[in-house]
This record gives C-alpha cells, sequence and structure tokens, in this order.
C-alpha cells in the first residue's frame, strides 16, 4: 500500500549513532557540529494497535522527503498463547523490510523512532547496522497514516466503520472490547489474549450478562 504525500519539517535534537568515540572535553564544540550535521534524508517510524484489545499492530514508515508511506501488519497470534515477546524481533524484521523496500539506507538517511516498547529490539538493530537514530514524538502526518492503516485492519475483521472516529484510547479500547463481547465464540480470534489482564479481567468480563436493576 503506497500513499504520497508532500511534506516539510524542522528537525531538531541529536541522534545516535555508532561511529566515532566519545568526545573529550576539548572537541565538545567540534563533536556537537558533526552531530548536527545530520544525513540530508528522514524517515519516520510509528506504531499502531499495540493498545488494542483487537488485532496485532500496525508499523509503519514515512519517507519526510518525498511522502513515502508503507507499512506491514505484525500478527495477532504474535499476542496469544505460546509467544510471550517474540513480536518484538517481527517488529525488526518488518522494520528492515520496510527500509530496504523504500531505499532507507544508514548512509543517506536519518531516522526518528516512537518510543514504545515495541521498537526495543529496533534500536538495538539500528544500533548494529549504524544507522543515526533518535526517538521522537511521532505526530501527523504518520500518526494519522498508521492510525488510518490499523483502522482498516480493523475493518477488514468486521469491526464496524465508526471505530475510525473513536479516539484511541479507553473510549476504543471498551468499543472494541465490546464489539468481542456481543459474539465472542467468533470473535475472540481476534483479540491479545496472552497478558495478564486479558486473563485475569477482560476474559471473565467477555460472559458476563448485563445486570438488571429491579426496581
Amino acid at each position: 500500500m503506497l500513499i504520497y504525500l508532500f511534506v516539510e519539517t524542522e528537525i531538531n535534537g541529536n541522534f545516535h549513532s555508532q561511529e566515532g568515540a566519545e568526545p573529550r572535553e576539548g572537541e565538545l564544540c567540534e563533536a556537537r557540529c558533526e552531530t548536527l550535521s545530520v544525513k540530508p534524508n528522514l524517515v519516520q517510524i510509528d506504531d499502531s494497535g499495540i493498545g488494542s484489545p483487537v488485532g496485532g499492530a500496525a508499523i509503519g514508515a514515512l519517507d519526510m522527503g518525498t511522502g513515502l508511506f508503507k507499512y506491514k501488519l505484525v500478527g495477532v497470534e504474535y499476542f496469544q498463547d505460546g509467544f510471550k515477546k517474540e513480536y518484538q524481533d517481527v517488529v525488526v524484521r518488518i522494520v528492515g523490510e520496510l527500509f530496504a523496500e523504500m531505499g532507507v539506507s544508514k548512509e543517506e538517511y536519518r531516522v526518528e523512532i516512537c518510543s514504545g516498547h515495541i521498537f526495543d529490539h529496533v534500536r538495538s538493530w539500528m544500533d548494529g547496522e549504524g544507522f543515526e537514530w533518535k526517538t521522537a514524538k511521532i505526530l501527523d502526518p504518520l500518526q494519522g497514516l498508521i492510525e488510518n492503516a490499523f483502522s482498516d485492519y480493523l475493518v477488514s475483521v468486521g469491526v464496524p466503520e465508526r471505530i475510525r472516529s473513536i479516539e484511541v484510547g479507553r473510549d476504543q479500547f471498551m468499543y472494541l472490547f465490546n464489539w468481542v463481547k456481543h459474539d465472542p465464540d467468533n470473535r475472540v480470534k481476534y483479540c491479545k489474549t496472552n497478558g495478564n489482564k486479558w486473563k485475569t479481567k477482560w476474559s471473565l468480563k467477555l460472559y458476563e450478562k448485563p445486570r438488571v436493576v429491579k426496581k
């Protein structure tokens, strides 16, 4: 899936790099100037869906110069029994694939990446590969693009289109949980079920009947 946007962005802050040693005090100014002389192109990485009870997660990358956006999905099976945090290695593979497909190289690109724990292994991978990167608060356009991508997945498994208008957070979580609760036998297969909260709280609520208030 390709979506083309044309955007401008102002970049501030320093980037992680494996090249070079820690500067001595007398070299601080020179080192700072080298740090600010960042590579000409910028790619941002973000995710959506990790906090959703339904579905796995969407991982997306946006080339801020060309507007090229691509994403891939982490399957919900990685958030079900039989798996723990293997999804973090899947995310590394996905980011590597996205970079290859988009022509993102360590020689030409610096990377801004969301702070979420889903990217913990990606940060180590980028260090090993020699990418310059920093953690950043990802806003639009990428935030909106990746949230829409995850909404596309939700709609594809039967969630009503209304999900697109519900803000990510508690309201969206409860809407999705109630969607599953309406037909748990057929819909729980789309849920993240290996977490402690699911096992000790939400799974118990799936088959609860509404309380009748006596008058």
